[in-house]
């Protein structure tokens, strides 16, 4: 469901997939290729949200930017960027290529998942 909020809608690309009972609300733009799969809410609020191309956003995953005491707190996904089933992300940065795991919170910060230690992939 694409809703509009303070007379902004939502701008998707065609070809992104938008499950059914998916909310997508406000100032949101979502990448090509991207996908939004069932129960999630994403959410501008009163600042902006940025999706990635070719994103996957999860089941029952929560976007929501904000702004508190005049401070905006959007969120930005970046490319090819996995959110995973229930995480919750509150105005905060995903880096490209990063996976969020089931579950996770992450609650205005400045870049969650920015590097990756190459001695992990040894």
């Amino acid at each position: 469901m694409m809703i509009k909020h303070r007379g902004i809608e939502p701008r998707i690309d065609t070809s992104v997939y938008v499950a059914p009972t998916a909310v997508i609300c406000g100032n949101v733009t979502v990448g090509a290729q991207a996908r939004v799969m069932f129960g999630t809410v994403i959410d501008s609020e009163a600042s902006g949200v940025e999706i990635g191309a070719c994103c996957i956003i999860c089941e029952n995953a929560v976007v929501r930017a904000t702004r508190v005491e005049g401070v905006d707190h959007p969120v930005r996904i970046g490319e090819h960027a996995f959110i995973s089933p229930h995480a919750t992300l509150l105005g905060c940065r995903v880096a490209s290529h990063a996976y969020i795991a089931t579950g996770a919170t992450e609650v205005r910060s400045e870049e969650f998942a920015s590097h990756v230690d190459d001695t992990l992939l040894s």
